[in-house]
């Protein structure tokens, strides 16, 4: 080789070696956010960004942030992983690693907003794009170049752990790099109770999870799966669930006309959900629309055996002939409810929201039901003012419960979102700030709500419209496959779910953990209010004077009403730590 030659191969050496160099030099940032914020695929490190996670919690609680990864052009991560520490205390207490949780989270794509959302500021960005929210079941994932990744972490404080301050590093493994994360909580001396105050429903449908797993219904497989949603929901503060009786009971008119009845399966199901903590019966609906949304309710048929253990053809039957069945098996289904001695803890459905123009055909199924089950609540989503009498529990649309309300005493309010209200007011929405899912909850407060419902915990079934051949994941999308149904106006992303399918267990979402936090918030603005109205011995009186101050500025400000409350998720959570300063002095003046 001349020396021309070898001059050349020598640049080309030294260049391929800088390239190398260079490229190997470009590592993937990475900071910390809190658990409202919502960041995506491009997402930039905010100038003097975190990188450590600084949490503040009661016992019996958990709280939650996120790692954000940002690979730079040119890099991806073949492997990414974790490692969970133990967090170490005071005097050599311990919050082990199985606290700790982590998860990688899912971006799901959006075809479009809400129709109502004419206003680009009630929305997170302009659809279609990519919207973070499912929680990955795998530990390890790969990202590809130019990609923000979010990491979920969560720490739940066990009810027995000493109060003080808590830190451990949490480890990221990304193949040729490593980054070690600061995590620290504080915990307050204060314990949120196991049983909520307030009570919630997100409504569980058995065979749509049948169907997605392609298990028959109420199988050994179907138990187990059923099981992980009854735990899941239980992790979440979930006390109330829909329970469908015409599935889980087999009732057998006898030769003599009188009724016979299995209640195996129901009692495998209420008991599966107490163990979880899912307590109160949440009875389903016992009559629907006849026909369009305008039509007459009539009684919701079901299958029943005659007395050569045949089937009885119910659709044949009129109204009033097939009337003597559906009071026996809820006559029959109470008894034995009141055997159980779960009685005290169920509520009763009749129909989903009625309105003016069908309410005569509620009110009589609803009179005819409370004099065959006296006693028992009855509870519906309801789309106006009327039904009183009827109803015990009446459940409106958020953006309908007005501040200052005159409340019937002889009913209980709950509340409800579904694919409404839109616009301005609060939802659980996946384009929708974090805040406006949470919010709900300070709002169930401020309103004297005693509860909050909605129907879509895990709809993963594709819309009805939707040709059989096409099988639409609710990985890939948020709304049934309704963005391919001609004439209907879609759902909104993420109004049929709250959780994803995984292989072997119900995965959850930042929405689902947004709802969890909303509940534990109830709690925290629940006891607040006790310590305001009976502060404790000892306590002085500038402290009763702040906290009364603090709920009068979250029922003035920060959740006035379901279009006037705050946006601001900084805001939120500030005064949340307020509240849990405020009941910690508070513990401590009862300990002393």
């Amino acid at each position: 080789m001349d020396a021309l030659g070898t001059f050349l191969w020598g640049c080309a050496l030294c260049a391929a070696l800088l390239g190398s160099t260079a490229a190997h030099a470009e590592k993937v940032d990475w900071w910390t956010t809190h658990s409202l914020d919502k960041a995506f695929p491009d997402s930039a490190k905010p100038e003097n960004a975190p990188q450590t996670i600084a949490l503040k919690a009661a016992r019996n609680d958990t709280e939650d942030a996120q790692i954000l990864l940002r690979t730079p052009k040119g890099l991806t991560v073949a492997k990414a992983s974790f490692t969970l520490p133990d967090l170490l205390g005071p005097d050599g207490a311990v919050i082990e690693k199985a606290n700790f949780a982590a998860h990688w989270i899912w971006y799901t794509y959006v075809h479009n907003n809400p129709p109502a959302n004419k206003d680009p500021k009630t929305v997170l960005r302009a659809a279609p794009g990519f919207f973070p929210d499912g929680f990955l079941e795998y530990p390890v994932v790969r990202i590809r170049d130019e990609w923000t990744q979010p990491l979920w972490v969560s720490v739940t404080v066990p009810k027995d752990t000493p109060p003080g301050d808590y830190a451990g590093m949490l480890g990221i493994d990304l193949g040729q790099q490593h980054i070690d994360v600061p995590v620290s909580i504080h915990v307050w001396a204060f314990t949120l109770p196991d049983e909520p105050t307030l009570h919630q429903t997100e409504w569980f449908f058995p065979t749509n999870l049948a169907d997605y797993y392609r298990i028959p219904l109420f199988s050994d497989a179907c138990w187990t799966w059923i099981e992980r949603v009854a735990q899941d929901m239980g992790r979440h503060r979930q006390d109330t669930i829909l329970t469908p009786f015409t599935m889980l009971v087999c009732m057998t008119q006898q030769a003599d006309g009188t009724f016979a009845f299995d209640f195996t399966a129901l009692d495998r199901w209420v008991e599966t959900f107490k163990k979880a903590g899912v307590t109160w019966i949440e009875g389903g609906h016992v009559a629907g629309r006849g026909g369009g949304w305008d039509s007459q309710f009539v009684w919701s048929r079901f299958n029943i055996l005659g007395p050569g253990g045949n089937p009885i053809d119910t659709s044949a039957l009129s109204e009033s002939e097939f009337e003597p069945y559906i009071e026996g098996f809820l006559k029959g289904v109470w008894a034995h409810l009141k055997e159980k001695g779960w009685a005290d803890r169920y509520i009763q459905h009749i129909a989903d929201e009625p309105i003016p123009v069908n309410e005569k055909s509620w009110t009589e199924r609803a009179g005819k039901v409370r004099g065959w089950i006296p006693g028992v609540p009855i509870v519906d989503a309801i789309m106006h003012e009327g039904l009183d009498g009827f109803i015990d529990i009446r459940v409106p649309q958020i953006q309908h419960v007005k501040p200052g309300r005159k409340q019937n005493p002889k009913e209980a309010m709950w509340s409800y979102v579904c694919l409404y209200p839109q616009g301005e007011f609060p939802n659980r929405f996946l384009d929708y700030p974090l805040i406006r899912n949470r919010i709900l909850f300070w709002l169930s407060w401020s309103l004297d709500l005693k509860g909050f419902l909605h129907w879509g915990y895990g709809h993963w079934k594709t819309w009805d419209q939707v040709p059989a051949a096409v099988d639409v994941s609710p990985w890939m999308d948020a709304t049934g496959g309704s963005i391919y149904v001609a004439d209907r106006q879609p759902l909104p992303a993420g109004d049929p779910f709250i959780v994803y399918p995984g292989r072997d267990k119900i995965c959850s979402s930042m929405r689902w953990e947004d709802i969890r936090n909303g509940m534990e918030d109830f709690e925290y603005l629940h006891r607040l209010q006790a310590v305001a109205s009976k502060p404790p011995k000892g306590m002085p009186r500038a402290g009763r004077q702040a906290a009364k101050a603090l709920l009068e500025r979250v029922r003035n400000e920060i959740a006035k009403a379901p279009n006037a409350h705050t946006q601001d998720a900084l805001e939120l959570l500030k005064i949340r730590e307020e509240i849990g300063e405020l009941l910690e002095r508070a513990t401590l003046c009862r300990q002393k």
